[in-house]
């Protein structure tokens, strides 16, 4: 078992933010020990960075909730979870190829405006 210190180590993510997500409720299978200190097993990490992934995609917090609490409904849930996860991921692909067409975008962007800022800086006729 580990303690919030250690997990936090482990996983890359502040022992704050970890607190935040338990107190949100995205950690409903986290035990504490006699002292109410929580106690993460291994596989308590992946959960903590995965949250902390969706998170960083937009994921609402209320999202994941949701999912912790199917998770601890059992493997009944399983189809919902999927869905929902299957859900993010496609909402996730098509940001991803916008954002891809917005960068092709600003990159023949920049090459016009670095053709235009060296045609300024060594002009073929003088300005005047």
């Amino acid at each position: 078992m580990l303690t919030i210190k250690k997990a936090s180590e482990k996983v890359e993510i502040p022992a704050s933010t970890i607190r935040y997500y338990d107190n949100e409720g995205l950690l409903p299978f986290i035990k504490r020990n006699v002292n109410g200190y929580r106690m993460f097993k291994e596989e308590d990490l992946f959960w903590l960075e995965l949250i902390d992934c969706m998170r960083a995609t937009g994921m609402p917090i209320e999202t994941l909730r949701r999912v912790a609490q199917l998770h601890m409904k059992g493997d009944s849930t399983l189809g919902e979870r999927t869905r929902i996860f299957r859900d993010h991921q496609k909402k996730l692909q098509k940001q991803k190829q916008e954002i891809d067409v917005a960068l092709e975008k600003l990159t023949k962007k920049m090459k016009i405006l670095d053709k235009e800022g060296a045609a300024e800086e060594n002009p073929s006729e003088p300005w005047f």
